[in-house]
């Protein structure tokens, strides 16, 4: 019999010989297609090779030594691009790959985004080429101590001096300092300050500033600016997150962006033409979120399924003598294998985020708003969900590691806890549920008044509430378990859940509920139109890439069914988790619920042979993994000791030759000795 650690590489090249479909053959799609997979596959292998960019001791730093190694990082990162010429998409990517949030990422994920989009194009001829060669290193500074995302409530101001022609950025109280500005607390010599902009004492709402933060010649902070690093916190170690107050610091009329609001010589405003593009920046985050979610669920789930397999626990094979592999306990599975199900759907929802943004973005620059709306709540309620979805499966999945998920060398807790921040910022999850659902109640009040009225895809359900007696009668149409698995039968299931939810939120409105006590509703309803948003997208791309072909090859075919089995596990999982939305109106009867749950138990095992070659199909490379447990060739054990052997405590410094701890002599020695006095407890026994 092979010992336990011999026997993992033999149970991860089982695991592999049992695949049904080539895992390298759906990898492109995480990277946005063949060409793009190549490209990025060159940016790996560019950071690889480059020392600057070791992760191998990431896990003994601690905050300070984070952001001193991650600096080097910075000025090698902008070396690269230049003479790489990366895309704005392969920076992206090159930074995530790093996968450690270095000083300078929101410049080019905030603070350019935002320039580029609110700027007008001469202020772009003026200061684009400082901001794209890194000579303006920015951030966006837009959440204060006391006010998040609703612009509406941003304390900080800008009053107009009309004298000087100047505008003031004043923070008039302690709660009004922006905080949470990622690359503001040290790096950052420029900012993007959302703040009320004030002409003559009237209050014209939030707009965004270019204000100067630290001299271009020498670093030092600007008369009237004060900026200090924040502390620490749970993620992002490596990134200077800041908090800044204003104290009359004047900025010449012009740095207002005024692509779509300007203010002129005399003080008059004009006003955008739609109110809402002012959140173009927040936007511009959630829908990358999206994609981000999908790629923390796919690394999650990589990890957790590898060492699952090679992990043996339990019951004992008489024959073999070996112990019961733990992925095969059903109970492991529920837990691990959904999230698998999740990146699915979440990568292809974000593909289809990510074209609805790029249509709008084309929309704006020739003056039409009309995606606006949609892009705005879509990717909001996307965000919340998708970034939720994401926190809660890699913990459950983090979880199931067992006693090694407790170490940062499980490759789970240092990214899990970087991602933990995404449910918070650019819109609180829980409030953004609000939004969409205020969104999908006017669509519904709306339809009432016009049957015909068109709606965009995403909400055409809304219209089956205009004959609400016909909309009651409603029932899911399933008449074997079999149905189940017809995408008619669950996108109209889905639906209808959604619609229902919709119209209790309208009756709860109209019976005179405040909107404050909703929150629960709201919540319940976001949740309802994502998922099904999520279920259709998941479909519609598999098939569109997937079953495209009228004559495909035995491989296609196995490919097909295999990105099926996990469509129909996200299906069923989801379904099942909701049960009792579907049920309460009697829209599923009990049979009906009763197939959902053996329904996620047959997706179980019709993903579990395929699992580690899903795990494979994501394309991670080990150095990104940096995980013991997760490595490719399955050598958990043998990975971990490796590790350990890196431990500072265990370094010539820290122990001699014969192991003994630095601090003995002094601290431990005198106790050992007796020399710190016999204990004398009050009211102890004596011995």
């Amino acid at each position: 019999m092979p010992s336990t650690e011999n026997q993992q590489p033999l149970d991860i090249a089982a695991e592999r010989a049992k695949c049904t479909f080539d895992p390298a053959s759906l990898t492109p799609l995480f990277y946005g297609g063949e060409e793009k997979m190549r490209q990025l596959k060159n940016i790996e292998a560019m950071i690889d090779s480059d020392p600057v960019f070791d992760r191998s001791d990431r896990y003994f730093l601690g905050r300070t030594e984070r952001f001193k190694r991650a600096l080097p990082m910075v000025k090698r990162y902008v070396e690269l691009r230049n003479e790489n010429g990366f895309t704005p998409e392969e920076s992206a990517y090159f930074k995530t790959y790093v996968d450690d949030y270095i000083p300078v990422h929101l410049h080019e994920s905030m603070f350019l985004p935002v320039l580029r989009a609110q700027a007008s194009e001469e202020q772009l001829k003026k200061w684009g080429p400082s901001a794209e060669n890194f000579h303006y290193i920015g951030c966006y500074a837009q959440t204060e101590l006391g006010h998040g995302s609703a612009l509406s409530r941003l304390e900080t101001t800008a009053t107009l001096d009309t004298e000087r022609d100047e505008w003031v950025i004043n923070s008039p109280t302690q709660s009004s300092a922006k905080f949470w500005i990622g690359t503001l607390g040290k790096v950052a010599n420029h900012a993007v300050v959302q703040a009320k902009l004030i002409i003559n004492g009237k209050d014209y709402g939030a707009h965004p500033f270019l204000v100067p933060l630290r001299s271009l010649k020498d670093h030092s902070l600007l008369p009237g600016v004060v900026i200090k690093d924040q502390g620490p916190k749970q993620g992002a170690i490596s990134m200077d997150n800041g908090y800044a107050r204003f104290n009359n610091v004047c900025i010449p009329r012009e740095n207002m962006l005024m692509r779509f609001s300007q203010v002129s010589r005399e003080g008059v405003y004009s006003k955008p033409i739609h109110p809402k593009l002012a959140y173009g920046g927040m936007t511009a985050v959630r829908t990358t979120l999206i994609n981000h979610s999908a790629l923390s669920m796919a690394r999650g789930a990589t990890i957790a399924i590898r060492y699952c397999a090679v992990r043996r626990q339990g019951n004992v094979n008489v024959a073999t003598d070996l112990e019961t592999q733990v992925l095969d306990y059903p109970a492991v599975q529920y837990r691990v294998l959904p999230l698998l199900s999740h990146a699915f759907a979440t990568i292809f929802s974000g593909y289809w985020m990510n074209e609805m943004y790029a249509q709008y973005n084309a929309n704006i620059s020739k003056g039409d708003t009309s995606l606006l709306k949609d892009v705005h709540v879509y990717s909001s309620g996307l965000k919340s969900y998708c970034t939720k979805l994401g926190a809660d499966g890699i913990e459950e999945a983090r979880r199931c590691l067992g006693g090694h998920g407790y170490s940062l060398f499980s490759g789970m807790i240092d990214f899990h806890r970087q991602f933990l921040a995404t449910v918070t910022y650019e819109g609180e999850n829980a409030l953004l549920t609000q939004q969409v659902s205020r969104y999908l109640l006017k669509l519904y009040k709306d339809a009432v008044r016009d049957p015909k009225l068109k709606l965009s895809p995403p909400s055409k359900y809304i219209l089956s509430l205009a004959d609400h007696g016909a909309f009651v009668q409603q029932r899911c149409q399933a008449r074997s378990a079999d149905d189940l698995y017809r995408a008619d039968v669950v996108l109209a299931a889905f639906q209808h859940r959604a619609a229902r939810l919709i119209y209790e939120l309208a009756q709860a409105e109209k019976a005179g509920h405040a909107w404050s006590d909703l929150n629960l509703e709201c919540m319940r309803l976001s949740k309802a139109h994502v998922q099904y948003i999520m279920i259709e997208n998941f479909y519609n791309g598999l098939e569109k890439r997937y079953n495209a072909s009228s004559n495909p090859t035995h491989e296609q075919q196995n490919q097909l069914a295999a990105v099926r089995s996990v469509y129909h596990l996200h299906v069923f999982y989801t379904m099942e988790t909701e049960l009792s939305e579907f049920l309460e109106d009697s829209y599923f009867n009990p049979e009906q619920a009763a197939w959902v749950r053996q329904g996620v138990k047959d997706c179980l095992k019709a993903v579990r042979p395929n699992a580690v070659g899903f795990s494979d199909c994501f394309g991670f490379t080990d150095t990104f993994l940096n995980s013991a447990l997760g490595s490719f060739d399955g050598r958990a054990y043998e990975r971990m000791a490796e590790m350990t052997e890196r431990e500072p405590l265990n370094s010539k410094e820290m122990s001699n030759e014969k192991g003994v701890i630095w601090g003995y002599e002094q601290y431990l020695k005198p106790l050992i000795d007796g020399k710190a006095g016999p204990y004398k407890g009050r009211g102890a026994s004596k011995l």
